[in-house]
Formats: C-alpha cells, structure tokens, sequence
C-alpha cells in the first residue's frame, strides 16, 4: 500500500502529538463484548488516513481484533495535557511490505529489536481532540508545558524515593 498524500484526518498536529507521545492505550472489544484497554508504545503515522503500532506483546489485541476489527486509540501528550482519540478498523499484518516497513521505521527509530508478532494498521475514520480542562488556567500550549515539565520533575522525584525505599525492603 502506497502512502496517500491527500488531506486525511491525520493532520500535521495529530501527527505531532503521536511523535512526541509515542505512546498510545488501544481500545478493542473482547468476544465475549467486553471493553479492552491497553498500552502501545510504537504508534506511528503512516499517512494522512492510517496509523500503525507493532504487536509485540499484545496476543489479547489481537484476538479481540480477530473478531471485531473496531479499535480506538488514544494518545496524549503528558506535557501539552493535549492529544487526540483516533477511531477506525484495525488489520492484523503479519507479512507483506507494508508490515515490513512498519517494522523497519521503528527499529530503526528506537534503536531496539523486539521479537514483532504482527503489525496492527488502521484505516482511520474519525479524530476528535483531546485537551485537559486545565486550559481553562493556561494561557497557552507553552504555558501549560512548562507547568507540567516542573510538576512531572517533581512527580518523578517523589516515585524515585518510592522505588528506592522498595528496593531496600
């Protein structure tokens, strides 16, 4: 499948948030019609109409999407407070150029091998953004970043002490 180039609903800014987030919770619906929520953390833009992560440890994603190709994710950028529900159809890829492509940017990104089950690709229909009542109080996308880039170092400096105290448990 050749990348489209035509104006989709993957814009320049849903593409930036994945970027920098690159982390995203999928959402699929088990069999039995149960709500599944898990992380990925190798979403990609692959153009303007179809985003992709790779299926590393994800057998229960799979499955789920074997039975109803319906999924959506979510990504937000934890600094920005801001991100983006993307909704679409899910195919698994598990050989093909496209697969093999996926596969490749993000090796080649993340400077990591994973032992890769299958590529999930979606063909996307909708995006809506997703932004934290916090702009309420921020003046801007700058400002709210710089307020959380100090909270984060705080957040982060208290788990720190959490994970050093368990440690010496």
């Amino acid at each position: 499948m050749e990348q489209d180039t035509s104006p989709g609903p993957i814009t320049d800014d849903v593409r930036a948030i994945i970027e920098v987030a690159h982390l995203c919770f999928a959402a699929t619906v088990s069999p039995g019609g149960l709500p599944n929520l898990s992380p990925k953390g190798t979403i990609r833009a692959w153009d303007s109409r179809h985003v992709y992560f790779l299926d590393i440890a994800s057998p229960g994603t799979r499955a789920n999407l074997g039975t109803n190709s319906a999924i959506e994710l979510n990504v937000v950028d934890q600094l920005s407070r801001r991100g983006f529900r993307i909704a679409g159809t899910a195919e698994v890829l598990t050989s093909g150029e496209v697969h093999d492509a996926c596969i490749a940017r993000v090796l080649e990104q993340e400077g990591s091998r994973y032992d890769v089950a299958s590529v999930i690709f979606v063909t996307v229909t909708q995006v809506s953004e997703l932004r934290s009542p916090g702009y309420l109080h921020a003046p801007s996308e700058t400002a709210m970043r710089a307020a959380w880039r100090e909270r984060r170092h705080e957040l982060d400096r208290h788990f720190d002490h959490y994970l050093q105290a368990r440690e010496h448990e």
